[in-house]
This record gives structure tokens, C-alpha cells and sequence, in this order.
């Protein structure tokens, strides 16, 4: 059974994820964190396993912008492309 961390590792193109932005603001040195739903593209593989995602190129579905993201900062899968 993966993890709640380790969520990232199921992701395929064509599933909705929540994504989650670490910002630090220097006025209160603390953390805030910012979520935002996006629509995975591709899935891009490491160098050492291709099958083993590091990198997704991901649409935000609010504003329609296209990004790559570390794998890492997907919080949770949404609605998966089977669904």
C-alpha cells in the first residue's frame, strides 16, 4: 500500500491532481501553501527508471497555463483518466 506522499507514483496522463505551492514570505517567516487543481499531460521519467515519474507536464485549469512540475509536489489525485 503506497502512501499518502508517495501518491505521485500512481499519476498518469489525464488525471486531475492537486497540486500544492510551498511560498515563503519574508514578512512572517512562515510557510503559506497554496493549492491549485491541474490536468496532467505527460509524465516524464527519470533518468535512472523512465517508468518512475520525477516530472509532470501539467495544464492549470483555472487559468489554462501549461507547467512542468517536480512529481513530488502532487498532493493527491483527484479524478483519474479511467474514471
Amino acid at each position: 500500500m503506497l502512501s499518502a506522499s508517495s501518491e505521485f507514483l500512481l499519476v498518469r496522463p489525464g488525471d486531475y491532481v492537486v497540486i500544492k505551492n510551498h511560498e515563503n514570505y519574508p514578512d512572517t517567516k512562515k510557510k503559506q501553501h497554496d493549492y491549485w487543481i491541474g490536468y496532467v499531460i505527460n509524465c516524464i521519467g527519470g533518468a535512472r527508471n523512465p517508468n518512475s515519474w520525477t516530472l509532470f507536464q501539467v495544464a492549470n485549469i483555472d487559468n489554462g497555463e501549461i507547467v512542468i512540475i517536480n512529481a513530488d509536489i502532487v498532493e493527491k489525485i483527484l479524478k483519474t483518466s479511467e474514471d
